[in-house]
């Protein structure tokens, strides 16, 4: 490749995003502490698949110890108690996220609940387990009564009926608490199994509730008329708890595996509450998804941009199903969304296979599947954040070309950005390769866990407010956490920890940022664009990071041969344009430049026209976010 056809791929590697604002410091495992309510539902997994709830309380003592007290059922050939832990143990890292024991599986598994503590709730996943489960905590009231639940309410429903991973029950609906105790008739709308995945709208009369002072109490919904038991799509007493504000509510019947959660409604026409980043956590039941069909757990984030598209970018780490039982590791999806949410704070996703709601503070997000894809998942607004001096955001830590949010994990070679303030003391600076290791006086420390010193990450650009800077390929094998610093001229900013992985595919697009059209040449260095679409047969180069180690090895930031060997990369990658699979004739280091990945990609025939869906899949890690122009000749 001719270094002067892609020198304005190079700039890409500097995100134009501003940095976020925020507003006050987390204090890492004393951010959590006293008692919370928690509800909890799972699956142990494949070959079991055994369903596994839990209600009661978790009591942290902002020390990095908890207690467990409650009740809760398995389904193994029959229900049989659950007997959880009584304690375990949590870290807290300084964006919110948490590690936690799963008190619900057996201590010797080690299994662990991961992610994260936001504003008015937990919620956390078993993610690289067997468990694939749905984890929410709420903190303990302390005088509440039935006027806390009062208004209307956006409530979403998932349940194993019976016990049994193939008898499975989805709703999502809206139901008007009189602050008395009474709901009224509540039409309760969505899907079963049992009658065939079809939408379904049932009424429970004269449902009903209760509040006690702490918050807890019961949820009441009558059996609707004429309907046998196993067609319902919800019924019964539930044991309720219920936030202190009264924003959010979570529920589940004793003995029984399903989980209720309800958010406050927005009034009609009120004003966009859905921006910026939340934390998330899901238990799916895909019955009736193709190749796709399982259970699921994941854990992760999303940011909410907040722009006029409703554009929102997403990560989650996926459990699926078997994998742990057969020996492979979760894997990290990256993706991107656009939610139009009315006044209500409702909205269905882009294909219209999902539901979602906001709540009126704009904390929490609620989200159900469609028919035949039984799936419940809440977002929890994090904690805003800030400091002084050499600062780093907590939540700044991301992949340079896609932009995806902050828990998306890391890896050798890849190219991320650092937002903060006070990163340099003075002017900007832009490097050429090889990249230094200090650059305007500024220097990225990247310390693996369990190492006694950190690893330098050659640095691309510097600015007061973000640094760019590539992920050393001397990462161990193996790295799962590691804490980043910025060093400015002597001063260290705060430590931020995040995940590590073998592989994070991001594509770069223009404009810069990770959504709209990827930054990808024709075989004549043009760009691929709407007026000039790549063709169906064509082969093109598309330009991205994050596909980790590379052979022959080259140091992180140096140019990458240009001639002979070039460098390839280690792990396999997969290409799919428009859900078509592609053939990649080359994957590597773009020869000649340091710390860019170029594929070489050869658009499959039956594909669309137009911008379609360009994904990227590696060893542990799928990206699909960024789009490809094609036309039919």
């Amino acid at each position: 490749m001719e270094r002067r056809t892609v020198v304005s791929i190079l700039a890409l590697f500097a995100i134009l995003a501003a940095a976020p604002a925020f507003a006050q410091t987390l204090n890492g495992n004393a951010t959590l502490q006293g008692a919370y309510a928690v509800r909890y539902l799972g699956a142990q997994g494949a070959p079991c698949d055994c369903p596994v709830s839990f209600a009661g309380t978790f009591t942290f003592d902002g020390k990095g110890t908890f207690q467990v007290a409650g009740q809760g059922t398995m389904n193994n050939s029959g229900d049989h108690p659950l007997t959880p832990q009584t304690s375990g143990q949590y870290t807290v890292w300084a964006n919110g996220v948490i590690n936690m024991t799963n008190p619900f599986a057996a201590a010797s598994s080690g299994t662990v609940l991961y992610g994260g503590v936001g504003q008015g709730a937990i919620v956390a996943s078993s993610t690289d387990t067997q468990y694939l489960d749905l984890f929410v905590a709420i903190p303990v009231a302390g005088s509440a009564s039935n006027s806390t639940l009062s208004g209307a309410y956006q409530v979403a429903s998932l349940e194993f009926a019976g016990g049994s991973p193939t008898s499975m029950r989805n709703t999502f609906f809206t139901m008007t608490a009189d602050g008395k105790g009474g709901l009224g008739n509540v039409t309760i709308s969505g899907a079963s199994t049992a009658l065939n995945d079809t939408p379904t709208t049932q009424t429970s009369a004269a449902a009903t509730y209760s509040v006690t002072a702490n918050g807890s109490g019961t949820l009441n919904f009558p059996a609707p008329a004429g309907v046998s038991t196993a067609n319902q799509l919800l019924a019964g007493n539930k044991t309720l708890y219920v936030s202190g504000d009264g924003s959010l509510f979570i529920a589940g019947a004793p003995g029984a595996y399903d989980f209720e959660i309800g958010i406050k409604q927005p009034t009609g026409n009120s004003p966009k509450v859905l921006t910026g980043l939340y934390f998330t956590a899901e238990l799916e039941n895909c019955t009736n998804c193709g190749g796709n069909t399982g259970i699921y757990g994941s854990g992760g984030s999303f940011n909410e941009l907040g722009n006029q598209a409703g554009d929102e970018l997403d990560h989650l780490r996926v459990n699926a199903d078997g994998s742990f039982s057969a020996g492979y590791y979760s894997y990290d999806e990256t993706f991107n969304a656009t939610l139009t949410v009315n006044g209500n704070g409702y909205s269905t996703d882009t294909a219209g296979d999902y539901q979602l709601g906001v709540s009126a503070n704009g904390n929490y997000v609620l989200i159900i599947g469609g028919p035949g894809d039984y799936y419940l998942q809440l977002g929890v607004k994090t904690i805003p954040v800030t400091g002084t001096g050499v600062f780093l955001s907590p939540y700044g830590v991301v992949n340079a070309a896609s932009n995806d949010p902050f828990t998306a994990q890391l890896s050798p070679g890849e190219v991320i950005t650092l937002y903060g303030s006070g990163l340099i003391g003075g002017n900007a600076a832009t490097a050429s390769a090889p990249f230094p290791n200090t650059l305007g006086g500024a220097q990225v420390l990247i310390t693996p866990t369990g190492a006694t010193a950190p690893l330098n990450a050659p640095v691309y650009s510097v600015t007061p407010t973000q640094i760019s800077a590539v992920v050393p390929y001397n990462l161990p094998s193996g790295t799962s956490e590691v804490t980043v610093q910025v060093n400015n001229s002597g001063v260290l900013s705060n430590a931020v920890q995040a995940y590590a992985g073998t592989t994070s595919p991001g594509v770069f697009t223009v404009p810069v940022g990770g959504l709209g059209d990827g930054a990808i040449l024709h075989a004549d260095y043009t760009l691929v664009s709407s007026a000039s679409p790549a063709k169906i047969g064509e082969t093109v180069q598309v330009f991205l990071t994050g596909l980790g180690a590379v052979s022959p090895a080259v140091t992180a930031g140096a140019p990458a041969p240009s001639s002979g060997t070039l460098a390839q990369v280690v792990n396999p990658v997969y290409v799919y344009i428009d859900g078509l699979t592609a053939t990649v004739p080359f994957a590597g280091l773009a020869p000649g430049l340091g710390g860019l990945y170029q594929v070489n990609v050869t658009v499959p025939s039956g594909v669309s026209t137009g911008s379609v869906t360009l994904e990227i899949s590696a060893t542990d890690s799928d990206n699909f976010q960024a789009t490809i122009p094609i036309a039919a000749h």
